[in-house]
């Protein structure tokens, strides 16, 4: 048993659960991420690239040219590099969730020790599900912002915990919508008090990351001011702009990690509170070892 382990399956204050998170990815963070690599390295590659031929294609927005010919919204290439972005994105998604959820299952079933081909086997076995739930909750979130943004925000909670029902308890994609709302029920507000805050450290520091990228643009209109290459703002999207731009999303696309096992303290207390799983199991192991 790894000495420092961290027990998932317990009831969590707010503070506990911020602090549990990243204590858990201190002490695994470089096993984690030696397996991420194996799983999501090529799409996370793929997903940069598109977000660079993405950032560079929208230049031609501003493109004075392309705006008095009427061909600034009309790039194929902005079209193409978005449909890119949004498939790379959801197969890069659902892999990072799968993994980190796949590791955290086999860490909580091991007692800290960590098995790759476990993990890199629960992750392609549930790969199309994952896929599927995170499309279908998107849509479900969506369809509440169209009704009111108040109703997006409310399904928004009971979504986050998807992944972590599906990867944790084995469910059909169907049970796992019904279960994310029924763990929610009345713990709605703390949960989404809880998730609000991840979201704000997230932010607060992938707006790190992106200050190269306010810097150079900054420098670039200060020392460009009486050019006239200012009549132009294409010119912005530069090769520098473009790289600054995707090292910032890459960022903050690893950030993600954070979000995902948050999520899952998150599932496990919320889970304790309705069902005590780890409280049961603790009584039977004790009873076991009698």
């Amino acid at each position: 048993m790894n000495t420092n382990y961290i027990e998932f399956k317990k009831k969590r204050e707010l503070g506990e659960i911020l602090t549990d998170t990243f204590a858990f990815l201190r002490q695994n963070g470089k096993s984690l991420v030696s397996v991420l690599i194996k799983t999501s390295g090529i799409p996370f590659v793929l997903l940069l690239l598109s977000s660079a031929y993405y950032t560079y294609s929208t230049g031609n927005m501003f493109d004075p040219a392309s705006i008095q010919s009427g061909n600034a919204f009309n790039s194929g290439g902005i079209i193409i590099s978005a449909l890119a972005v949004l498939i790379t994105f959801l197969i890069f998604y659902g892999l990072l969730f799968g993994t980190v959820l796949h590791y955290i299952k086999v860490y909580t079933d091991n007692k800290g020790i960590i098995n790759n081909e476990t993990i890199i086997q629960g992750v392609k076995k549930d790969f199309g599900n994952i896929i599927g739930i995170g499309i279908l909750s998107g849509m479900i979130i969506i369809f509440g912002v169209l009704l009111c943004i108040i109703p997006g925000i409310y399904l928004y909670v009971p979504m986050s915990l998807v992944f972590s029902i599906l990867v944790f308890r084995n469910m059909s994609i169907s049970d796992t919508i019904s279960e994310s709302f029924a763990l929610v029920k009345n713990e709605w507000w703390i949960t989404f008090a809880t998730l609000f805050i991840i979201a704000i450290i997230i932010g607060l520091i992938s707006s790190v990351f992106a200050i190269p990228t306010y810097i150079y643009i900054f420098s670039k209109s200060f020392t460009t001011a009486t050019d006239s290459t200012m009549s132009d703002p294409s010119a912005m999207f530069d090769w520098v702009f473009v790289a600054l731009n995707t090292l910032a999303s890459a960022a903050q696309y690893i950030l993600y990690i954070i979000s995902a096992v948050s999520t899952a303290f998150v599932y496990y207390n919320l889970n304790e509170k309705k069902h005590a799983t780890g409280a049961f199991e603790q009584i039977d192991s004790l009873g076991k070892s009698e």
